[in-house]
């Protein structure tokens, strides 16, 4: 009998090295969530009329514009933060268990937007939601984005697996360890706009910005289509950071990542208060609550980063980038 065929051992070498290539692990979901984020918050801070130009929506005029473009870029803040979180949980350094639950809390996160988003495109009605498909927006272009959502959401669910699909423990859902303090008025305070924006948008309307949406024109079903999402994004990234905490309670250097993510996000944001100062000057828009709002997210800020600062901590000499 013919003797049986063998592959050589270059082939199978080089079949392995592919299969470990496009293997999905967490620090890989984490990296694509990085990248899919920051990819949306560069287009919604920076370039927002390009960004509708390539969804081929409308781009507004007048006080609906800069309304829009406000809100745009409030949400790319948003995804901006997320982006910062996995950009510090994919790393080799990061506790294996709590990037696992990160990647579980980015799949439900994205699976919710899938969800969000879905249901304009199919017409399915959903008590309490904006129901609606803006007239600016084209369904070709929310297609795609519930294809690459859908990408993400695999691909995370796939990290979590490999991860060896770690759970937060839910008898320790509230921050412990160094930092708790820090983490729980982090978490408060997202959880108030969170609600805010989800659930009563009219009335933070009427407190953050009153008589102004009025002034939107054909631009306002798409601005309140991004506050609810605003509003989700922040609910969604809270429980993410709770599941995430709650995957090694107590633990410094998770602790110290989520912590450290938030400042930087609370960083971009104070920039993006200041800005309200020349909207004033331009538009004549009155913002009443411009210094409680800023007194709130300064205070939050510079009391996490003072405790974060106060860690005694040696960093390891390590090779140059």
């Amino acid at each position: 009998p013919s003797p049986p065929l063998r592959t050589p051992s270059r082939h199978r070498t080089a079949t392995a090295f592919s299969l470990q290539m496009v293997a999905v692990t967490a620090e890989n979901a984490c990296l694509l969530t990085q990248i899919v984020s920051m990819t949306f918050m560069t287009g919604m801070c920076f370039f927002p009329e390009k960004m509708m130009e390539a969804y081929k929506g409308e781009t507004f005029t007048g006080e609906g514009k800069t309304l829009f473009i406000y809100f745009f870029g409030m949400m790319g803040t948003m995804l901006g933060h997320a982006a910062m979180v996995n950009a510090t949980m994919r790393l080799p350094t990061a506790k294996k268990a709590a990037r696992g639950v990160c990647c579980l809390g980015n799949a439900v996160g994205w699976t919710f937007f899938i969800i969000l988003d879905g249901h304009l495109i199919f017409n399915l009605r959903i008590p309490g939601m904006i129901n609606d498909l803006p007239s600016a927006l084209p369904k070709d272009g929310m297609i795609a984005n519930l294809v690459l959502f859908a990408v993400v959401a695999g691909v995370n669910y796939l990290g979590w697996k490999q991860a060896g699909s770690p759970m937060p423990n839910t008898s320790s859902l509230v921050p412990s360890g160094i930092l708790a303090t820090p983490l729980k008025l982090i978490i408060v305070d997202a959880l108030f706009w969170g609600f805010g924006s989800c659930f009563a948008p009219s009335m933070m309307m009427d407190q953050y910005l009153p008589g102004v949406m009025g002034k939107a024109g054909k631009a306002q079903d798409m601005i309140w289509m991004i506050l609810e999402r605003i509003g989700f994004q922040s609910l969604l990234s809270t429980i993410t950071t709770i599941m995430t905490l709650a995957a090694v309670p107590g633990d410094a250097d998770t602790n110290y990542r989520i912590t450290r993510s938030y400042i930087y996000r609370n960083m971009f944001f104070l920039g993006f208060i200041s800005r309200d100062n020349v909207i004033k000057s331009c538009t004549g828009w009155s913002f009443p609550l411009q210094a409680t709002n800023f007194f709130q997210m300064m205070g939050i800020t510079f009391y996490a980063a003072s405790q974060l600062g106060a860690i005694d901590m040696t960093i390891k000499k390590g090779k140059s980038a």
